[in-house]
């Protein structure tokens, strides 16, 4: 069984942690560190995990490092562990930290995992974009097997589609969660109490997400189904057209594209 070592253990860090602790078949023995000892603390009692009071303790010894912990803190905590970390895999979620700046400070032969998972991981059904460097086909398989235990996994092979798919995966729920409160805040209007709204629109959203997966439907192909010749529904759908919900989407993820952009400089 390999070794796997998480340094960092907020929203993504902990959907990590228990996706990978929580799975059917136990794939990895887990060191956790954080400098919030607390967390640590609570959630190694949650999932048996094996707790570390420093990054050099969780590092030592084990294969696998993730690096869990906000971009700005990357660079230093790379330099404080960088020469416990030759041989080993590098797995980063941290947006934005390109893969230049792990060869940089661990050299130019490091294994590296550059990663975009998303927050639906917190209950198993996360997205995660793997991009690898350095590392071989028995590695890479392990590493997808670990991410494919809280959700599903797309390999992309140029870096700069990582960072494209902030947009695409790790921004969008909250464009959805503004979608599932417009959607309430319209059965609220019609009559219906704020429990039952919410229970509405989030069952709907799940439901046709779910049929679309299940039964390989394409968008396009569903939503004409919905829409009866002369209908109710092709009367909102022309609502959404001409007040631009389309184009809004597109110049959301182009926002979040070049704001990803101007932090990868920085």
């Amino acid at each position: 069984m390999r070794t796997i070592a998480v340094l960092g253990c907020g929203n993504m860090g902990g959907a990590i942690i228990r996706g990978i602790a929580s799975g059917r078949e136990k794939i990895a023995n887990i060191k956790v560190y954080d400098k919030d000892l607390s967390k640590v603390e609570a959630i190694c009692d949650e999932t048996g995990c094996i707790s570390c009071s420093s990054e050099i303790d969780a590092v030592n010894g084990y294969e696998v490092v993730f690096i869990a912990v906000k971009p700005d803190m990357v660079r230093k905590l790379l330099g404080e562990i960088k020469d416990a970390c030759k041989g080993k895999i590098i797995v980063s979620i941290a947006a934005g930290v390109n893969v230049y700046t792990f060869l940089d400070i661990l050299g130019h032969n490091a294994k590296v995992v550059r990663t975009i998972p998303n927050l639906p991981a917190v209950v198993g059904e996360g997205l995660a974009g793997l991009f690898f460097h350095n590392v071989s086909d028995e590695d890479k398989v392990y590493v997808e097997r670990l991410f494919s235990s809280f959700g599903k996994t797309v390999t992309v092979y140029k870096e700069e589609q990582i960072d494209e798919m902030i947009a695409v995966t790790s921004s969008s729920p909250a464009y959805i969660c503004m979608f599932v409160e417009a959607l309430a805040d319209g059965a609220v209007r019609a009559g219906f109490n704020r429990d039952d709204a919410y229970k509405m629109a989030l069952q709907t959203i799940y439901g046709t997400a779910k049929l679309m997966l299940e039964k390989n439907i394409h968008p396009a192909v569903l939503k004409d189904q919905v829409c009866s010749p002369g209908g109710t529904t092709i009367e909102g759908v022309a609502v959404l057209e001409k007040a631009g919900f389309r184009n809004a989407v597109l110049e959301a993820m182009t926002a979040v594209s070049d704001k990803v952009k101007v932090l990868s400089k920085g």
